[in-house]
């Protein structure tokens, strides 16, 4: 791993707090030309949030929650909304840090199968959502790019949001330019029926996830090849029944291999690269696949969990003020690879 990254993804943590606030500011402060729209594709059901900052964007990030989420609580979770279950307005957005970053956020709603209306999520081979997301996202990626005029787009999803980020950089990997999975591993499917095959020029990855995660069932269970997600959610009135397609994932460093092998031939070694106190870094093709294993972190990505278990943030220093998440980290965490990568 280069110095440069090193000092990046180690410094993202000082820099949460300031860069979640546009420098220390608790306001969402609102500017002329601050614009939040509320659209959909076209042949879609999925409605679709857009954060438009003033001033002009460079790059988009399309945003994907977990099962059973929805979009506001997503953009809660990663600090650039102040609401997570009141409706978004235009005085609950993060506006500084988009200013500041130049990025126009996306937040697209996950379907659901019609017998199982709680069950929002994507068609990822982990979960059904009744919709071609795949075709979805290629669409919105398309529309972005038309009607706002950036070209660079990464794809972050969380949890079953980073399972189909997964599917996507294996099945239709030149619709964005960077991949950001969170406690989303890829789905064992791409082990039995499904191929994954990104093409001759896969793009960046970047995977975090704890390795105390109650849902994808990480602890103690970092050297087995398929981790089995939680029986007990999958039980929960949400997320149980027809819309479970499959409860097995990839180990991250597993796959971590099969993305170093079609990208750039290299193995992946079974140490990590670089270990401080908070997390475990794997990093390939000239820094073009990271892998962040995070100490003692479980499922969520900011704050602490209802059982105590404390979130991928928290574990990793982050740190907000008022009235964002500290999940803002990892959205910097997200500019500070891009930088890296030169999608910046």
């Amino acid at each position: 791993m280069n110095q440069r990254l090193m000092r990046l993804l180690i410094g993202s943590a000082l820099v949460a707090s300031l860069a979640a606030c546009g420098g220390g500011s608790s306001s969402n402060s609102l500017a002329a030309g601050d614009s939040l729209v509320s659209t959909s594709v076209a042949g879609y059901p999925h409605a679709v949030n857009i954060y438009v900052p003033a001033g002009g964007a460079t790059r988009a990030i399309v945003a994907l929650h977990g099962g059973g989420g929805n979009n506001t609580a997503i953009a809660y979770q990663l600090g650039l909304n102040s609401s997570a279950g009141e409706p978004t307005t235009t005085n609950t957005i993060n506006w500084e840090w988009l200013r500041a970053n130049k990025v126009i956020m996306v937040f697209p709603q996950g379907q659901h199968i019609e017998s199982n209306e709680k069950a929002t999520t994507w068609n990822n081979y982990a979960m059904d959502s009744g919709q071609d997301d795949k075709a979805f996202l290629v669409a919105l990626a398309a529309k972005i790019r038309s009607d706002y005029g950036v070209q660079n787009i990464t794809l972050m999803g969380h949890s079953m949001g980073g399972v189909m980020t997964n599917r996507m950089w294996c099945e239709s990997n030149g619709t964005f330019d960077f991949y950001v999975s969170l406690a989303g591993p890829a789905s064992q499917t791409f082990e039995t029926s499904a191929s994954c095959s990104p093409g001759a020029n896969p793009k960046p990855y970047m995977g975090v996830i704890g390795d105390s995660d109650p849902v994808m069932e990480t602890k103690g269970n970092w050297d087995q090849p398929i981790w089995t997600i939680n029986r007990l959610l999958v039980g929960i009135t949400q997320l149980s029944g027809p819309a479970w397609v499959n409860d097995q994932v990839i180990n991250e460093q597993v796959q971590q291999q099969v993305r170093a092998t079609a990208m750039c031939g290299e193995t992946v070694s079974a140490s990590p690269n670089m270990t401080d106190t908070s997390v475990d870094t794997w990093s390939n093709c000239k820094n073009r696949l990271t892998l962040m294993r995070v100490h003692g972190a479980g499922h969520g990505v900011a704050g602490t969990a209802p059982d105590g278990t404390p979130s991928l943030s928290t574990q990793l220093g982050y740190s907000a003020a008022a009235p964002y998440s500290n999940g803002i980290g990892l959205m910097n965490l997200e500019e500070s690879q891009a930088q890296v990568l030169g999608l910046k």
